[in-house]
């Protein structure tokens, strides 16, 4: 644990150094980013690091320094300060510094080099526009490891993914081993050097454009106000200031003001500064909250990055029941059905789309009654699909001179049936493939078997021998009755008349 005293002079020499105000709370944080440098040197504990800092180890107080800055970075963070460069502040310097042709540009605290990569990617975009100009952006920064990794624009799979399109990455940028690089044209556009806010703006020269961004929120407020200053002297009265979305000017300095209706950047405070069009931002502007609405409300967003929200947060697009908890787009008042007839379910309920109101199951389509397969009578029994009734049309043949007996579905009894005198028998009740009955008395009238051997005219069938009124059948033997009567039976089908197959001890 840091002895108090300790974490005042750690803190007080952070302060002279960076400008780094740690308040007493920060006593873990102080602990968490010492550690591990004292580990690296061999010392046992921060009591040693700390009485080695006491020393004068200038290198050690430049690492523990280094240790304490805050080098959270990533690629067009916050997206608006840099449509406001886009489409308000280029636009203006492009008019403003024709005839010079000449644009700096100041990113202080540039930490691993996304914001400053970021506006070349922008300029990039305005070559064609910015032909034959001087673009000067320059990155600084009080780390020098984090410089190094800055210059070298190497940045893993999770640091590209943070605010940078895909489109650019592709355009920009060339996979080395499982990291990214960017461009080396757009790397040249960008210089780094060494410096700590603290110092003397003096040495850097003059720039129309300054991003100083997130850096202001750890210095107290006379530190504010005096970098806010000495940057003011830098720049031309028609310059531009960008600040970070917790940082501004107001109560902190005069020498800046905030530009008509936009946030987070500032114009100098002199009569000399311009009118600046703000006019092709706001109309982006308009468009993307237009498109935020649309998809707050559920519908489609319209151009740019815009995503519309989860269903579960969208409300609904159909008419609300008493008391109902906003549906899902679409929805009928209560609670709702599966697409058919039915009577609306009570108001109020919200349900999944298509479930079932008041009115019941929803059956199969195209079934009634009772569920049934496809081509099943009701009443008559299961049969086979497509078998016949009453007389069909035969198979070309010999024709018969019996009455028409009744059928039956793929007989497979091979009997004997008797001769008799000719009463039609009435239909029986349908059955599948009978086994073992034979033929009831009667004249003419025979049930489909397979072919058999007998006397009377034979109707179409498989080969078979004999005479007589054979249905068609499978092949077999047996003998037909003969008589006289109308054209013999068709193709199997699904009923028989079982009084004309006789009863077991007419075999007798």
């Amino acid at each position: 644990m840091m002895k108090p005293e300790d974490f005042d002079f750690v803190s007080r020499l952070i302060k002279s150094k960076s400008g780094l105000v740690l308040s007493q709370d920060k006593t873990y944080l102080l602990e968490s980013r010492l550690m591990p440098i004292a580990r690296k040197r061999g010392l046992k504990d921060l009591t040693e690091l700390i009485g080695a800092m006491r020393g004068g180890d200038r290198v050690l107080v430049e690492e523990v320094v280094d240790a304490m800055t805050t080098n959270e970075s990533f690629f067009f963070r916050d997206t608006k300060p840099f449509d406001q460069f886009r489409h308000v502040v280029l636009p203006h310097m492009i008019k403003e510094r024709a005839s010079k042709r000449q644009l700096r540009i100041w990113c202080a605290a540039a930490s691993s080099g996304q914001e400053p990569y970021s506006l070349a990617m922008i300029l990039d975009e305005f070559k064609s526009q910015l032909a034959g100009w001087r673009v000067d952006i320059i990155g600084t920064d009080i780390s020098r490891e984090i410089l190094t990794k800055a210059r070298a624009g190497l940045y893993s799979q999770f640091e590209v993914q943070r605010g940078l399109p895909i489109q650019l990455l592709v355009k920009y940028f060339q996979k080395k081993e499982d990291q990214w690089q960017i461009s080396q044209e757009i790397r040249s556009k960008v210089q780094y050097k060494e410096f700590n806010l603290l110092e003397d703006f003096k040495s850097l020269g003059q720039f129309d454009i300054v991003y100083c961004r997130n850096v202001l929120i750890y210095f107290d407020q006379p530190t504010k106000s005096d970098v806010l200053a000495r940057a003011a002297g830098l720049m031309p009265d028609d310059g531009f200031l960008f600040l970070g979305g917790a940082e501004t000017v107001l109560g902190i300095s005069d020498k800046f003001k905030p530009l008509a209706r936009q946030r987070g950047i500032y114009q100098l405070n002199r009569p000399g500064a311009p009118e600046v069009d703000v006019s092709a931002l706001e109309k982006i502007q308009a468009g993307a909250a237009a498109a935020a609405a649309g998809a707050a409300a559920g519908g489609a967003a319209t151009g740019g990055f815009t995503f519309a929200k989860p269903k579960h947060m969208q409300n609904a697009a159909g008419t609300a029941g008493t008391g109902a908890t906003p549906a899902r787009p679409g929805l009928s008042t209560g609670t709702t059905a599966r697409p058919t007839t039915g009577t609306t379910g009570v108001a109020g309920t919200t349900a999944r789309p298509g479930l079932a109101g008041t009115t019941g199951a929803a059956a199969r389509p195209g079934a009634t009654g009772t569920t049934a397969r496809p081509g099943i009578a009701g009443t008559t029994g299961t049969t086979r699909p497509g078998t016949t009734g009453t007389t069909g049309t035969t198979r070309p043949g010999t024709t018969g001179t019996g009455t028409t007996g009744s059928t039956y579905s793929r007989p497979s009894t091979i009997g004997t049936g008797s001769a008799g005198s000719g009463t039609t028998g009435t239909t029986g009740s349908t059955y599948r493939r009978p086994l073992g009955t034979t033929g009831s008395t009667g004249t003419g009238s025979t049930p489909p078997v397979r072919p058999s051997t007998g006397t009377g005219s034979t109707p179409p069938a498989r080969p078979s021998t004999g005479t007589g009124s054979t249905p068609p059948a499978r092949p077999s033997t047996g003998t037909g009755s003969t008589g006289t009567g109308s054209t013999g039976t068709t193709r199997p089908s699904t009923t028989f008349d079982r009084s004309r197959f006789g009863k077991p001890e007419d075999k007798k």
